[in-house]
């Protein structure tokens, strides 16, 4: 009787600790262990991860841009210090950044389009198409410095436009008061960003030293405008020159004295990338170094990227197939090899767009891409590269 006894004791207190175990282990697990995010269908909160969809006419499989994919979890290191940012993934939003950027480029706004210049309303039709495709908007700044700010899942793309047209930025008076014009690219811009703030309002204008945007007598409160809200300015040579038509001097006067006027003028200006007049630059590779670097007046300028005319979209700085001396844009037009017919190639072939992975410290790229990244023009970056299935070239 008693030796049975025992053995309930035994079997109840065995029992207890499997318990105590058990919970133990849930609760710990739970606490400290990451999420499997590869083998996860739903997030931390419950929330479906967004599906995959299929393109007819590719062979990957590419997810719909979205908001909701990040996770928190991931640590980098930048600069030397630990810093938390979002975790994806991975299986769903297939990121690439190693891939395609449109480098747009406008001229101006009129009553018909053209290969260089929008109507309003196409303008306006352009932001509109490139929000709805998931392009969000970066700076020229950042694209040079590897900062893309983009959510996961989306596609950064760069807004440039050359020449300082009135129809950029025009100033009309209404009741004694100045407003912006609400058709110039400016006013349009910055009523589509309100609309859709997560498109954002960034621009660079390439600008001569003497035409600003017209309106002589607002030139200046015009720069500071756009220097308070973020957009950019750019070198476009001091008179619109012909730099393939001048000698070492003469570059360096187009170049490096608008550069110190603009620097002069408006201490927040500092043009370190060019947009190429007429497209052209000098045959002799001694003049052409002149164009990336030189000195006016004891004021050195230096192009960190030079961009030409066009024609077609380009590689982000650390893609080995990008000559930062020579950097294609894509002309705004509707015809082939323009805009509209670059839009309508990345709706059959999405897979050829830069995908954010929503990291701007990490540059993620599949591991059959990696020979495209130079790991030396990354910067602080870290660079992550991973599995994935039915990736294509």
């Amino acid at each position: 009787m008693k030796e049975k006894r025992m053995r309930q004791v035994v079997a109840i207190l065995f029992a207890v600790m499997i318990l105590i175990y058990l919970s133990g282990c849930g609760k710990n697990e739970a606490e400290t262990s990451p999420v499997n995010l590869s083998d996860a269908e739903t997030s931390e909160n419950g929330k479906e991860q967004p599906q995959l969809e299929k393109n007819e006419d590719s062979e990957m499989d590419v997810a719909e841009p979205t908001e909701d994919v990040q996770l928190e979890g991931t640590t980098v290191e930048a600069d030397g210090k630990s810093e938390a940012v979002a975790d994806i993934d991975y299986t769903v939003v297939k990121p690439d950044e190693s891939r395609e950027i449109m480098v747009i480029m406008y001229h101006n706004l009129g009553e018909k389009n053209t290969e260089y210049g929008r109507t309003p309303e196409s303008f306006r039709a352009d932001l509109q198409r490139l929000y709805d495709m998931g392009f969000r908007t970066v700076s020229m700044s950042d694209y040079i410095n590897n900062n893309f700010e983009v959510a996961a899942g989306y596609t950064p793309v760069v807004l440039t436009f050359d020449d300082g047209h009135v129809s950029n930025f025009n100033y009309l008076e209404e009741n004694g008061t100045l407003i912006i014009d609400p058709n110039c690219v400016v006013g349009i811009m910055n009523d589509f960003e309100k609309e859709h703030p997560d498109f954002g309002k960034n621009a660079i204008f390439y600008l001569n030293y003497g035409n600003a945007f017209g309106q002589e007598q607002y030139r200046t409160q015009k720069i500071e405008y756009l220097l308070a809200n973020g957009y950019e300015i750019g070198n476009h040579a001091l008179s619109h020159d012909d730099l393939s038509s001048l000698d070492a001097a003469g570059i360096q006067k187009a170049l490096g004295k608008n550069a110190k006027l603009y620097s002069e003028e408006y201490p927040g200006v500092e043009m370190t990338n060019l947009a190429l007049p007429y497209g052209k630059r000098p045959k002799d590779e001694v003049l052409r170094n002149f164009v990336r670097t030189g000195e006016y007046e004891g004021y050195t300028y230096k192009n960190d990227v030079i961009l030409l005319v066009g024609w077609k979209p380009t590689y982000p700085i650390y893609n080995v197939s990008l000559d930062t001396n020579s950097v294609h844009r894509v002309q705004s037009g509707d015809g082939e090899m323009q805009l509209t017919w670059w839009l309508d190639q990345y709706e059959i072939h999405p897979e050829k767009r830069f995908i954010s992975d929503g990291m701007p410290n990490r540059i993620s790229v599949p591991d059959a891409r990696k020979d495209e990244v130079n790991p030396e023009l990354i910067g602080d970056r870290e660079l992550y590269f991973y599995e994935i299935e039915n990736n294509v070239e």
